[in-house]
């Protein structure tokens, strides 16, 4: 692959070296570092194109992302040197449309992402409508076939379930919990056997509210398929859901 040929302003390219602290102990980059570096990625992307995070703070906005859907064929290892690039796809409705490549050393694709995002006004935290935004000369391009899925509220016998306090580590800039920490959250309900066996081959997120300070949180894990887990996470005291998340297994 000619990475060369994804140019700057519609594409962003930040190559980088996996890290000790980024690998679990099978030496493969976490989902939760993962997601560090897609987050990451498009805020550098979207502060070029002149609409990042202090840009639409002078509007009284600001992002937040909804949905995102990962397809992994290969993670990482510690010391691999990758090259992530993202673009920004259009608009659908409100949302915002993203998506990511990374690519190993020698230009193999392992992993493709697709992403929506929402602006949303500082105050009355209401969506903002994608107009201001549609006219950018997008890249006629997609990371994978389709948008990020809309996941569906399970309904069967959870397999585990934990309940915390969120605490001031949860909390980002934009003073709720941050995206990655849902995702940190319910990587965590499984155990070193399952890593030892499987690696998560697709992850789906979708960020339904926000979670805020002192919020208690119920993480709840359900199997919706043989190779398949999705993770609720609520408000315990009010049931509203935060966030819902699919994992996708394949066998190491």
């Amino acid at each position: 692959m000619d990475l060369d040929a994804y140019r700057f302003p519609q594409y962003h390219r930040h190559a980088l070296k996996v890290h000790s602290y980024e690998v679990d102990f099978n030496q493969r980059l976490t989902v939760t570092a993962l997601f560090n570096y897609l987050q990451e990625i498009a805020w550098e992307h979207a502060h070029l194109l002149g609409y990042g995070w202090e840009h639409l703070l002078q509007k009284n906005w600001f992002w937040v992302l909804s949905r995102v859907e990962v397809e992994i064929y290969r993670l990482p290892q510690w010391t691999d040197e990758v090259t992530i690039i993202t673009w920004p796809r259009g608009v659908d409705g409100v949302f915002a449309l993203r998506d990511f490549e990374i690519f190993d050393q020698q230009g193999s694709k392992i992993i493709a992402a697709t992403s929506s995002w929402l602006v949303l006004n500082i105050q009355t935290r209401r969506p903002v409508r994608s107009d201001w935004y549609s006219d950018f000369n997008f890249a006629n391009r997609s990371a994978l076939p389709h948008n990020a899925s809309k996941l569906a509220e399970q309904i069967t016998n959870p397999e585990y379930i934990e309940r915390f306090d969120v605490r001031i580590g949860d909390i980002d800039m934009n003073r709720h919990v941050n995206n990655v920490r849902y995702i940190d959250w319910a990587y965590n309900t499984f155990c070193m056997d399952h890593f030892q066996n499987f690696y998560p081959s697709r992850v789906v997120v979708n960020f339904n509210a926000e979670g805020k300070a002192n919020d208690i949180i119920t993480v709840t894990r359900f199997q919706s398929a043989q190779d398949e887990s999705v993770v609720e996470i609520n408000n315990a005291e009010t049931s509203k859901n935060l966030c819902r998340l699919l994992f996708g297994w394949e066998k190491n």
